[in-house]
C-alpha cells in the first residue's frame, strides 16, 4: 500500500492482517482505533527496548537529551510514523480520550526509563521537558522550523533536569498558587 494513513482503507486491511472485515471491525471499530493500536504497540516495544545507559551520559540531563535527539533522528527518518503519533496525541474526540492519555503514558514511562534514575523534583520536570520536545517535533513536523531548532530545543528543555529543588519548589507553589 502506498500513500501513507490517508490512503489507508478498512476495507484494504484485512488482506493484509489476514483476517476478514468483520473480525477486524470487532476489534477496531474505525480506521483511527487501529491505528491507536499499532502505535501503542510501537510505543509498548519502544518501552520494552529502553534503558538507561552511559553511552547517553553521567546524568539524567545528559541521558534524556541523548534520548529525545535518537527519538527525533528516528522522526526524521520515519515522519509519516511520528506524524500519525502526533496526530493522534492530539485527537480532541472524547471518544479516544483514554487512548490519548495511554499514549501520553508511554512517551513518560519511555522518557523516564531513558533518563535513569530521577530525583523526585526531576520528575516533577520531566512532564515540561517532553512537552517542550513535542511542541517542537510537532513544529518542524508542520515544516515551520528546522531540525537544528528542535535539537536546540531537546538540550535546553532538558537542563530542566539540573534545576535545583528549592526552583523547582518554589516554581510548583507559584503554580499551585495561580501566580503568573
Amino acid at each position: 500500500m502506498t500513500g501513507g494513513e490517508d490512503a489507508l482503507q478498512m476495507s484494504e486491511m484485512p488482506e493484509l492482517a489476514e483476517v476478514s472485515l468483520s473480525t477486524l471491525y470487532r476489534y477496531f471499530p474505525s480506521k483511527e482505533h487501529l491505528l491507536f493500536a499499532v502505535v501503542r504497540q510501537h510505543l509498548e516495544s519502544a518501552l520494552d527496548k529502553t534503558h538507561p545507559s552511559s553511552r547517553g551520559g553521567a546524568t539524567a540531563r545528559e541521558r534524556a537529551a541523548s534520548h529525545l535527539l535518537r527519538a527525533f533522528a528516528f522522526d526524521q527518518r520515519v515522519p509519516t510514523l511520528s506524524g500519525l503519533v502526533w496526530r493522534l496525541s492530539a485527537l480532541s474526540d472524547p471518544a479516544f480520550r483514554t487512548e490519548r492519555e495511554r499514549l501520553g503514558r508511554l512517551h513518560v514511562e519511555i522518557l523516564r526509563k531513558a533518563a535513569g534514575p530521577l530525583s523526585e523534583y526531576q520528575e516533577q520536570v520531566l512532564g515540561v521537558v517532553l512537552e517542550a520536545y513535542s511542541g517542537a517535533a510537532q513544529t518542524w513536523l508542520a515544516g515551520l522550523t528546522r531540525p537544528g531548532e528542535v535539537r536546540f530545543a531537546i538540550h535546553t528543555a532538558c537542563r530542566l533536569l539540573d534545576l535545583s529543588p528549592d526552583v523547582v519548589a518554589a516554581d510548583r507553589r507559584a503554580a499551585d498558587a495561580g501566580k503568573p
